[in-house]
């Protein structure tokens, strides 16, 4: 069974960073999308990707379906590009169903 940390935080008014870290799959996926939903619809959720070692499609399908219930804009990612799962994200083409930001100071600036 693969493992993840996920740490929830406000990281300003209406706005939620959820850092994760460790290995995205089938085994934790269903737990790791009820964690994020529990997040609130209500805030802008912002995802730390930064730490992810791994992510297969069972978790990939979960950043889907979180980025088509928020829309583009109540959601992002935060992924540096040499971030692990970088090129596994573009090869799916993540960046057409949410926005991807460098840091939390890209996305207030935009």
């Amino acid at each position: 069974m693969s493992t993840y940390d996920l740490e929830i935080r406000e990281a300003e008014a209406g706005v939620v960073v959820a850092s994760l870290a460790g290995e995205l799959d089938l085994t934790n996926a269903p737990q790791l999308e009820e964690r994020l939903d529990a997040a609130g619809d209500e805030s802008f959720l912002v995802l730390d990707i930064n730490q992810v070692v791994f992510i297969d499609s069972a978790a990939l399908h979960v950043l889907f379906k979180l980025a088509r219930r928020r829309e583009r804009g109540g959601f992002a990612l935060l992924m540096e590009p040499n971030a692990a799962v970088s090129r596994t994200l573009d090869i799916v083409g993540m960046k057409h169903a949410v926005r991807i930001v460098n840091s939390l100071d890209e996305l207030v600036d935009q």
